[in-house]
């Protein structure tokens, strides 16, 4: 897989970032555990991913112990047991969270030049073809 060029900026253009990745899951943990652009301190943004691709939520029954409190250890099993996102998950997840990078470009070597990622991209199972 080649290269995956990440830029992103603030709707004001003060703040600014980019960084470069092999992956998109290489890119999304650079840019949600290290940089911390795309995190969440409320929850794990990957975990609420899964569940939201599943339907469910943190307020599910299957997921309550039993005086009805969240119970960490359930959930944690579920996102487990679950494939793991896809490259073309990945790659929408991380456009969606435009809290600090509202502006954001990925882009790809082609024949010498950087062209921007899109959905032609993909295969059908949201593999990443380059």
């Amino acid at each position: 897989m080649g290269t995956i060029y990440w830029r992103g900026r603030s709707t004001d253009g003060i703040w600014k970032s980019k960084t470069e990745a092999a992956s998109f899951l290489e890119l999304f943990k650079e840019l949600d555990l290290e940089k911390e652009i795309i995190n969440s301190y409320e929850y794990s943004v990957y975990d609420h991913a899964v569940l939201e691709k599943y339907g469910k939520t943190e307020d599910d029954v299957e997921f309550q112990n039993e005086d009805g409190d969240l119970d960490y250890d359930k959930l944690q099993a579920f996102i487990e047991q679950q494939p793991d996102l896809t490259d073309k998950e990945l790659w929408e997840l991380i456009m969606s969270r435009t809290g600090q990078a509202y502006y954001q470009t990925f882009e790809r070597d082609s024949n010498g030049e950087k062209i921007e990622i899109d959905d032609a991209d993909f295969d059908s199972n949201g593999k990443y073809m380059y």
